[in-house]
């Protein structure tokens, strides 16, 4: 390499392969599409290899551009976060993180105990509902599958499996007395004990009577402890009980799927070396290891 890139070859290509539209890139950029393509171009003359491939009006970056790409748009994050600490921008620094109920409250709290030692000084701020005036760093997503467009990883994978309290587990009479125990949502019902029993039709103690229908999973789950009956559960969320033993899984039989629970960020939020840094924190401590560039 002759000569090192400009940063106004760099902030072109950055911009350009976050949006993949020279068009767009030169709006954001407030210079002609002309300008931008020459940059790209002066970009490429220098590095000595291809950063984008083009089909028609489309274009794609390369292996090597992709490779690239990911180093240079953290890095202009990383200067953003500089810039705005130095001029005192950030009075309180913050990390927002919008995620389901249950998920936050099942499943999160359980992995927060090293965040303050890996983000001091950055307080943690987790919604449960999107805010129009508050722009979160990363968005948990439940679905099969994530939102388009988006960086992302899948954090879990549901699995399902019929649990009630200890007490009635071990008394076999009032476990066949009991009720199932469903969840449903906005007047239907999730099929999650029609799913179960797909797999295992013939269990000999099952309650056969009338059932009881619950608005949350929570409240589902609170009537299993209580020895209400017999609940259809998402493992990940009853961690805590399984291992304390106020639930016990009646059955080996295990629904797997087919919704998850995703971990995304949003190409703007990829510029910030804090948000970037908060993802693969996330990731790490939920034990995924795949994503598409981060």
């Amino acid at each position: 390499m002759k000569n090192s890139p400009s940063l106004t070859s760099l902030r072109a290509f950055s911009v350009t392969g976050n949006c993949l539209s020279v068009t767009a890139a030169a709006r954001q950029l407030g210079v002609t599409q002309s300008a931008v393509s020459r940059q790209i171009k002066a970009l490429e003359d220098t590095l000595e290899f291809k950063l984008f491939d083009r089909v028609g009006n489309s274009i794609t970056l390369t292996a090597e551009g992709q490779v690239f790409h990911q180093r240079v748009f953290e890095t202009f994050g990383l200067l953003e976060d500089a810039v705005d600490n130095a001029t005192g921008s950030f009075q309180r620094q913050k990390i927002n993180l919008l995620a389901p109920p249950t998920l936050a409250a099942r499943w999160l709290t359980l992995r927060l105990a090293s965040y303050p030692q890996r983000f001091p000084g950055v307080e943690l701020a987790i919604h449960t509902e999107p805010w129009p005036n508050i722009r979160m760093d990363c968005v948990v997503n439940f679905g099969t599958n994530p939102t388009v467009g988006s960086e992302h990883v899948q954090l879990l994978v549901e699995q399902h499996i019929a649990v009630c309290s200890r007490q009635l587990f071990e008394d076999r009479e009032a476990f066949r007395t009991s009720c199932l125990l469903h969840v449903f949502d906005k007047g239907k019902r999730f099929p999650l004990w029609q799913d179960w029993l797909a797999l295992e039709p013939d269990h000999p103690d099952l309650p056969t009577g009338a059932s009881m229908e619950f608005a949350s999973l929570e409240l589902a789950i609170q009537a299993a402890k209580n020895s209400v009956g017999i609940a259809m559960v998402d493992r990940n969320m009853i961690e805590y009980e399984l291992d304390a033993g106020s639930l016990v899984q009646i059955s080996p039989t295990t629904v797997v799927g087919p919704n998850g629970y995703w971990l995304e960020i949003s190409s703007e939020q990829q510029a910030k070396g804090r948000s970037v840094k908060f993802f693969r924190w996330l990731r790490s401590v939920a034990g995924s290891t795949t994503s598409a560039l981060l």
